[in-house]
């Protein structure tokens, strides 16, 4: 079967405002560093220029009252409705396309999960996908359309189990609401401590209600986190619930802001642990929505996506440049010349805390999560 990129020169050349560090360019750039270390030369690999999401699908999870206002800011008006649901604001800024970019973006999302339903794809990723802040009536965090629930609530009325992994370093707490309360859904993220890093939730007892309770699984991570306390976690936790959980789809959305780089969060995985991750990821999925979220360290992040590409296709990164003059490097890649990190060890007492953190997450976890699972 195939796999596939969902990518849109429109929207790989947009910007919210050039200040902002929500950069959409990183899909151009990685799409470049596919083509260099030829990743994009087998027969089962596809490009698709994404198509805008239909509108109506919005109203499976957004307000018609939310998705009017979205309107109105694209058209150029301003109320002070807007300012309540999170538009006109800092991290969500009002501009002129904001309401058809985020139609593009989210299309991306479910017509790549159409294709995995209809047996056409194994692999689908969607680089600027994975709005996962968003919630039903407001913009948060960058967000505008939550593409995840939208795309998760179609895929529940066609009678599919969903899993959704989150490694970006921010809490899902969009879609952790969308899905608290249905057995249907199982979310598992992976993020800073909220203690440290908006959006402020996704603590490890923030486990759903009614039919939900026990498929919100939250693992906090005290900041400095490095490669192997976050893979301690997550190899204790992932494989044995999706295992127990049997996703007909998986949805992974692989921000890359956990980076020891990233400007914007306090983690320091490497591409070591990212490529683990996103290899375990990989093994115990049947399919895989994965979405690009979070990352804003440009450079790193096409690196890093370029790397999970290949994890994902079973392929390894061939540099098609070598002993060229002019050859393409970007950002870190050009002072290593490679898409890999050197590997980067947290010692001393901030280690011993990162473990403890780690521990007493996964103690609750067994405890309270794992038995509604039978594990």
């Amino acid at each position: 079967m195939l796999n596939v990129l969902m990518y849109s020169d429109e929207l790989a050349n947009f910007e919210y405002k050039p200040s902002h560090p929500f950069k959409p360019m990183r899909a151009k750039l990685f799409l470049e560093l596919l083509n260099r270390y030829g990743l994009l030369d087998n027969k089962n690999q596809k490009v698709i220029e994404q198509q805008p999401l239909v509108e109506e699908l919005l109203y499976l999870f957004h307000s018609r009252e939310y998705i009017d206002l979205l309107k109105k800011g694209e058209r150029g008006e301003f109320t002070i409705e807007m300012l309540h649901a999170g538009l006109g604001t800092g991290d969500n800024p009002i501009f002129r396309s904001m309401y058809q970019t985020a139609l593009l973006a989210s299309g991306g999302t479910y017509e790549g999960t159409i294709m995995l339903l209809n047996n056409e794809a194994r692999f689908v990723f969607n680089p600027v996908g994975g709005f996962h802040h968003a919630g039903k009536g407001h913009a948060e965090g960058f967000c505008y359309i939550n593409d995840i629930a939208v795309t998760i609530s179609d895929l529940i009325k066609k009678g599919q189990r969903i899993a959704y992994i989150d490694i970006d370093a921010h809490h899902g707490n969009g879609v952790q609401d969308a899905f608290y309360n249905t057995d249907k859904v199982l979310t598992i993220s992976f993020h800073e401590s909220g203690e440290t890093l908006y959006p402020g939730s996704g603590f490890e007892n923030e486990t759903g209600i009614e039919k939900g309770m026990g498929y919100n699984v939250n693992v906090p991570l005290r900041e400095g986190t490095d490669d192997e306390v976050y893979l301690f976690a997550f190899e204790s936790i992932v494989p044995p619930l999706i295992e127990s959980f049997r996703p007909d789809i998986v949805f992974a959305t692989i921000g890359c802001d956990a980076h020891k780089d990233d400007p914007l969060a306090h983690l320091n995985l490497t591409s070591n642990g990212y490529k683990s991750i996103t290899g375990i990821i990989n093994k115990i999925s049947p399919k895989i929505l994965a979405m690009g979220a979070g990352g804003y360290n440009v450079f790193k992040t096409a690196a890093l996506w370029t790397l999970a590409w290949a994890i994902f296709c079973g392929l390894e990164p061939e540099d098609q440049h070598i002993g060229l003059i002019g050859g393409m490097m970007y950002g870190p890649e050009a002072k290593s010349g490679s898409l890999d990190d050197l590997p980067f060890i947290l010692h001393g007492r901030e280690k011993e805390l990162c473990f403890m953190q780690a521990e007493k997450v996964l103690e609750f976890i067994k405890e309270n999560i794992f038995p509604v699972h039978g594990i």
